[in-house]
């Protein structure tokens, strides 16, 4: 319970952070996608059904064996997997660009906390419907032998706790470049698996570190809690501003809203 009150805490002092930093913000050059078909908006990322001249499963697989994807200190990946229009999107994280994506990821210091984090990313196959996209799961393993310390305002000391997240769906889409342009994740498997109370990725590490917080997509204090985060321009971020997002992403919804389209 303490830790759940310390969460929501967060939230309001990384408000705080924002009024003190009045950071200027620097205005992302993106290149927008175009669509050409009436169908649905998402399907832009077919490319037209042209097909990728490179094998996307072997690309798919060096990708998740970099060092800095399977520790989760998305800093250390090189930035030339990355396409100017990518987004990262999450049952209740995203849309969001590369710069806000990895600045969250740093705050967050997953990588100290966990310094063992393996994510082992197994099952690929290509989506019949489409060839730039490759599907996969994910298995996060981990030992919380670091203490938590998210912008010194949420903190919980080292528990030695071994960490096994419940299996989860991930899919990237590769542009005919050889660039990702999309990110996607989504909930568990089967919610009993592990010992994260059925919770992936981050929000598990933190349930199994003794922190736990709201996660459900409609959440309405979850969703109020990320647009006053937006709202105020924290530190830390869920989303991009709309400003920031390509183009050719269309839905509205962001965080932990539900889906408008």
């Amino acid at each position: 319970m303490k830790q759940c009150i310390s969460y929501c805490l967060l939230v309001v002092l990384g408000l705080c952070d924002a009024f003190v930093a009045n950071r200027p913000t620097t205005p992302i050059k993106i290149t927008a996608l175009q669509s050409t078909s009436d169908s649905h908006w998402l399907d832009i990322l077919k490319f037209d059904g042209t097909t990728p001249n490179f094998d996307v499963i072997e690309k798919t697989k060096q990708y998740t064996s970099e060092p800095g994807y399977r520790s989760f200190n998305l800093a250390s990946i090189p930035t030339e997997y990355y396409s100017t229009d990518y987004i990262f999107r999450g049952p209740i994280v995203g849309p969001i660009n590369r710069k806000d994506l990895v600045e969250s990821n740093t705050i967050f210091g997953i990588d100290k906390s966990f310094p063992d984090l393996d994510r082992d990313a197994f099952g690929f196959c290509v989506d019949p419907e489409n060839p730039y996209r490759v599907l996969f799961f994910e298995r996060w393993k981990a030992t919380h032998t670091g203490e938590v310390n998210i912008m010194s305002l949420l903190k919980a000391d080292a528990t030695g706790n071994k960490v096994i997240s419940p299996v989860m769906p991930f899919s990237i889409v590769w542009t005919p470049e050889g660039k990702i342009v999309y990110e996607h994740l989504t909930t568990a498997v089967d919610r009993f698996e592990g010992n994260t109370n059925g919770k992936v990725a981050v929000f598990g590490l933190l349930e199994a570190s003794g922190i736990s917080g709201p996660s459900n997509i409609g959440d309405p204090w979850l969703v109020f809690q990320q647009k006053l985060i937006r709202m105020f321009n924290a530190s830390f971020q869920v989303y991009s501003k709309p400003e920031d997002v390509p183009s050719w992403w269309k839905s509205k919804a962001v965080g932990a809203e539900v889906n408008d389209m």
